[in-house]
């Protein structure tokens, strides 16, 4: 095995082989680590030392549940599916390109928290403490909780505070809605009150212009309930699939040759060229419009007729309404197959 020696610009380049201008003057091999007057003939390789550090560095740490999973392993995430924590979780252990793609609501959340937990701080005059939780009370689970003390209740309670991006505009505070009606909030906030060691809580959600603040009470059965299925999805599927490559492949298969190309490239074409006809239509529909004077007639022959048409009944909505109970599988028609290019 041959030396590879340390070269100038090198980032293994110390002072104790370079001179005053940082060029190296002095050899000594990358590997080995032997230097100049102590070089072996044939390189020996790392050292026991360096190769137990090498190992420690790629040695694959099982990564843990964040709060922002939770909901989804528990089967209540709007947006998240247990699947897909799964996933992440696995190509997380293999040091695999992440998959998350920040959405705009994330990215709003992000934006506007700081200023949350000042108004936060300002309406209950309080101090948010952060928590180091160095020492998890269960070790799968990752949490970074925000603490505020209380002269009415013991001990510090969580801070849980939401930025909900549907509801960035809400003016009155009663518009915003109840943990009750946000099941995967409610959830979260749970375990993450459990593991910050908390009895009690802050609901706390935020827009511009209204505030609100509710008292949460630990709800101790239902984070029994909640621990025992996280510990389940952890030991049982998670450890179970953490060795399945699949996930490690792309979600969707590429295909990518000259007549995939050819074929796109004419579709974006064709859909640029549909978007201008679309809107030239319309521009003529509206000048027409003017001609009629905002009446029925007639434009060389050809009818030109106002038509006024009744709002469609939303009949999914009134179904859901009066009668929410109502099994409305039987009416469901045969499944179809379409295809939609993004």
């Amino acid at each position: 095995m041959k030396h590879v020696f340390i070269e100038t610009g090198d980032k293994e380049a110390h002072s104790a082989i370079c001179d005053q201008h940082g060029e190296v003057v002095l050899a000594q091999c990358k590997t080995c680590g032997q230097a100049e007057g102590d070089l072996a003939e044939v390189c020996p390789g790392a050292s026991p030392k360096e190769k137990a550090q090498a190992q420690r560095a790629a040695r694959k740490v099982h990564p843990k549940i964040t709060m922002g999973q939770v909901a989804a392993v528990l089967g209540v995430s709007k947006t998240m599916t247990r699947a897909q924590v799964l996933r992440a979780m696995v190509r997380e252990y293999h040091n695999a390109e992440s998959e998350y793609v920040e959405n705009v609501a994330a990215e709003y959340n992000g934006k506007m928290r700081e200023t949350a937990i000042l108004a936060f701080e300002n309406q209950m005059r309080r101090n948010i403490i952060k928590v180091d939780v160095a020492k998890p009370l269960v070790k799968h689970l990752s949490s970074h909780p925000l603490t505020v003390r209380s002269d009415k209740y013991d001990g510090n309670g969580l801070v849980f505070i939401r930025t909900p991006f549907g509801q960035r505009d809400v003016a009155d505070k009663a518009m915003f809605k109840s943990l009750d009606d946000q099941p995967h909030m409610y959830a979260q906030m749970q375990v993450e009150m459990y593991l910050a060691g908390c009895t009690w809580g802050v609901f706390f959600q935020w827009s511009v212009m209204a505030q609100t603040a509710k008292i949460v009470m630990l709800d101790e059965e239902f984070v029994r309930s909640a621990l025992a299925q996280l510990q389940a999805f952890y030991d049982e599927i998670y450890k179970a699939e953490v060795k399945n490559k699949d996930h490690l492949e792309p979600l969707l298969p590429n295909v990518d040759n000259k007549a995939v190309r050819d074929a796109l490239a004419e579709y974006d074409d064709l859909c640029v060229s549909e978007d201008n006809i679309k809107a030239r239509k319309a521009e003529i529909l509206e000048a027409l419009k003017k001609q009629a004077k905002d009446r029925s007639v007639s434009f060389n022959g050809r009818k030109f007729l106002r038509i006024e048409k009744k709002g469609s009944v939303n009949y999914s909505q009134m179904v859901k309404k009066l009668l929410p109970d109502a099994d409305v599988e039987a009416y469901r028609g045969n499944p179809s197959t379409a295809w939609t290019l993004s």
